[in-house]
């Protein structure tokens, strides 16, 4: 970086703090914490932020916006362009607002709502300022003692606890029941005509989806580990198809003739493939908990990355987190290191599984 960019940032980063600081003083001084006193049943509007726009995020979320939905709770999400396509389709979100920063909130002012959630460790200065200029009546935030915006913060960092248990954290006090937590997507029609028209000339009694990419190069497979794993599953004794699934411009590159992909894939189609999928093969993103939304044999492959935020075993907190699911968790820094063996040893464990229910069913039948 060039000396007077490096100073600009250095600069930057100062100044936000300050804006911070002076904005935590001024909040202290107006508002006081009034959370306890609150009527939490029956606070009927609330809002609910997924800022990072990360898909996998969003998946967990839709648990708790489906329970607050059926016991009478209007929930709206403010997110990025990705989670309102996923939302796209589903009925219980009242509506789906795009954030973009230094947007005008005169909009959302005006809505009025009862409580906003924030999931986020996140205490930027700006998610601070949204929080503030929102002017909810009530704010739930998590480990956010120290930042007054916030009428109520859950202290919750733990290492072993899966990130399901902070919305039920937020369901607990809102009233709701939590005892049974599951996703709640829906793929869209046109993510269906798509998929159907992709899979319409195709015969096979098996379709396995392969998840190749991430968000982080630390995450994804190589381009090696990809076609052993579509080489091995095509070596075996039973008439499969192969789906790859992810951006068309990125998974037609890997130029890998022995599966298919769908030509302008989105979220709402990655949704649709998993749903029809019978095994699932993913590193560590939205996929895996696509997989746990519709309850689907799952080979999910994970390194020891550690959340940006809390420091805390990401493995853990975002693991699949269902009984259908396999996870490999690796010590190498990179999942594309991981071991071929050791990946196809797992695939070929779930698909005997798979095809032993099948054959299974067709005798119950």
């Amino acid at each position: 970086m060039k000396p007077f960019g490096k100073i600009t940032r250095n600069k930057n980063v100062v100044l936000r703090k300050l804006k911070l600081q002076l904005l935590l003083a001024w909040c202290n001084w107006s508002k006081k914490k009034n959370g306890e006193n609150f009527d939490w049943v029956n606070a009927k509007k609330i809002l609910l932020l997924r800022l990072d726009d990360k898909i996998g995020d969003m998946v967990v979320a839709t648990g708790a916006i489906k329970k607050l939905a059926d016991a009478g709770h209007k929930v709206s999400v403010l997110s990025g362009p990705a989670c309102a396509n996923l939302l796209s389709g589903l009925q219980y979100v009242t509506k789906c607002y795009l954030y973009r920063r230094r947007a005008s909130l005169s909009v959302l002012k005006k809505e009025n709502f009862d409580v906003v959630i924030d999931f986020d460790d996140v205490t930027t200065y700006e998610r601070c300022r949204l929080i503030h200029k929102l002017g909810a009546k009530h704010v739930i935030g998590f480990n956010k003692n120290f930042f007054s915006m916030y009428d109520t913060s859950i202290d919750f960092l733990d290492a072993e606890k899966h990130v399901t248990e902070r919305h039920k954290r937020v369901l607990r006090l809102l009233g709701v029941g939590c005892e049974e937590y599951s996703y709640a997507l829906k793929p869209t029609s046109v993510s269906i005509d798509k998929v159907d028209a992709a899979l319409a000339e195709l015969y096979y009694d098996y379709l396995i989806a392969v998840n190749p990419f991430t968000g982080s190069e630390d995450k994804d497979f190589s381009h090696a580990q990809i076609v052993n794993i579509v080489d091995f599953i095509n070596s075996l004794n039973i008439n499969v198809q192969v789906l790859l699934i992810g951006q068309e411009t990125k998974v037609a590159s890997l130029n890998i003739t022995e599966c298919i992909y769908i030509p302008g894939s989105t979220v709402n189609t990655a949704v649709e493939i998993v749903k029809r999928a019978d095994l699932i093969i993913s590193p560590d993103t939205s996929v895996v908990h696509m997989a746990c939304a519709f309850n689907k044999r799952l080979v999910a492959i994970y390194n020891q990355r550690k959340l940006k935020d809390t420091g805390l075993p990401g493995h853990v907190i975002w693991s699949p987190n269902y009984d259908n699911a396999v996870q490999l968790v690796t010590d190498q820094m990179n999942v594309s290191d991981v071991p071929i063996e050791l990946i196809t040893q797992r695939i070929g464990e779930q698909i005997a599984k798979m095809v032993k229910a099948s054959a299974t069913q067709k005798i119950a039948y």
